[in-house]
């Protein structure tokens, strides 16, 4: 049997939303652990928040001195080395990560890496090693959804993991044309960074307008009028059929008002919105109860329907 390590509190993931509650349990003087098989920091320090604003903070630079606000300023032209770009972002991540994550850890509660996943309901292990809790929280997070498109998992495309650092899937370098599945607003920011940066881009969205879900009319309308100003290309009502390689292009094929077409791009952006990581912690083991899209059940205080396990963030 595995060696078995007795903490009051495991965590599996290590986020933002596991941080504080590790934090929370050492203030009252109790032991945790956390689990990671990526990045320390989980998404927002990593490949959301932190590396998203500070790249579209960039965009805005250059695109407010193409178009300054007051009579009399003279429009200017900034120089960009997107690949330099990429590296002040990484460093402003590793600064982040080392002073608010690393550096807190090694007290009463450690990290252990590796893939986690549910033994019982108070045990879990992580690349073979036991850890078992008193208390267990869940906060895993979320990934990008990846559609169910005729053609899409043969074809090299990104997701919103490109503002990573330290992994493959990182982007250094600008394509000339990205094409955009999904009008949600990681879609926009993504598509109206890249537009800034000089890129050619295309939304394509299977619903009637941008921001179909949660948002007023009114803000779609604003944004629309925002995008066409700056040469983003939006495509509403816009179904995507199937995707194909050619060569050095991506090649779509989209159906809209009862034509079908092809659209062609070098790079394909997928933004089709985000799945809760629960499908691949053995939850089932734990008894722990989930929603028909993975989301885990919980009540007003975070508990789930096993009383000792709690859920948080974004799964």
């Amino acid at each position: 049997m595995a060696n078995t390590a007795k903490f009051d509190l495991v965590i599996l993931g290590s986020g933002s939303t596991a941080f504080a509650a590790a934090l929370r349990a050492q203030e009252l003087g109790k032991t945790a652990v956390m689990t990671e098989e990526r990045t320390i920091g989980g998404t927002c320090v990593n490949r959301g928040c932190l590396p998203s604003k500070n790249l579209i903070e960039a965009a805005k630079i250059i695109h407010d001195a193409r178009h300054p606000r007051y009579p009399g300023l003279t429009p200017a032209e900034i120089g960009l080395d997107f690949r330099k770009l990429v590296e002040q972002k990484d460093k402003v991540i590793h600064g982040y990560r080392k002073k608010k994550y690393e550096s807190l850890t090694g007290g009463q509660f450690t990290i252990e890496e590796g893939h986690v996943q549910f033994v019982d309901q108070h045990t879990v292990q992580v690349d073979g090693k036991r850890l078992t809790g008193e208390k267990i929280l869940i906060s895993t997070g979320s990934r990008p959804v990846v559609p169910e498109i005729d053609g899409l998992r043969d074809v090299p495309f990104l997701t919103s993991d490109l503002l990573t650092n330290d992994e493959p899937m990182e982007m250094h370098e600008l394509p000339h044309s990205l094409m955009i599945l999904g009008g949600g607003y990681i879609a926009l920011e993504l598509g109206q960074m890249f537009r800034r940066f000089g890129v050619a881009v295309t939304i394509l969205e299977r619903n009637n307008q941008l921001l179909a879900h949660g948002y007023e009319p009114a803000v779609e309308k604003t944004n629309g009028e925002i995008f066409e100003n700056e040469g983003i290309r939006v495509l509403t009502n816009t179904s995507v059929r199937s995707v194909r390689h050619d060569g050095k292009e991506i090649v779509v094929t989209t159906h809209a008002e009862d034509k079908t077409r092809q659209l062609r791009s070098e790079k394909l952006l997928v933004t089709t919105g985000r799945t809760p990581n629960s499908d691949k912690i053995d939850i089932e083991k734990s008894g722990v109860a989930v929603g028909k899209h993975g989301e885990v059940h919980v009540d007003e205080f975070l508990r789930t329907n096993v009383p000792h396990i709690f859920a948080a963030g974004d799964v």
